[in-house]
């Protein structure tokens, strides 16, 4: 999403909303997965990657599990749509659903 020009293309107009958003999701984990070296080694790569990410990092902005609606730029398909509804276990926060049903 934030290091792979594709994903810009992919999302079109709405990348940059999207992209925020997931960094404010992933950011919610933050806690659960700081001591993790896999985890330090992810954030190294998106900061070396992503200037856009280092400012919405920084911004410490949080927001959990959500709902809404994806609009996608495919390649062949055209623009396609889902609405998207995302669900994360009680017992093991790391567990995450997200459903798409096309529009």
């Amino acid at each position: 999403m934030l290091t792979a020009p594709a994903a810009r293309k992919l999302f079109g107009a709405g990348w940059s909303d999207e992209a925020r958003r997931m960094v404010a999701q992933f950011r919610a984990t933050y806690d659960d997965w700081a001591g993790d070296s896999a985890f330090a080694q992810l954030l190294e790569q998106l900061r070396q990657g992503s200037p856009e990410f280092v400012a919405w990092w920084e911004a410490h902005e949080v927001r959990g599990t959500a709902s809404g609606r994806k609009i996608l730029n495919h390649p062949k398909q055209g623009l396609l749509q889902f609405d998207y509804s995302s669900f994360q276990a009680n017992d093991d926060p790391s567990l995450k659903l997200v459903i798409y049903t096309p529009v």
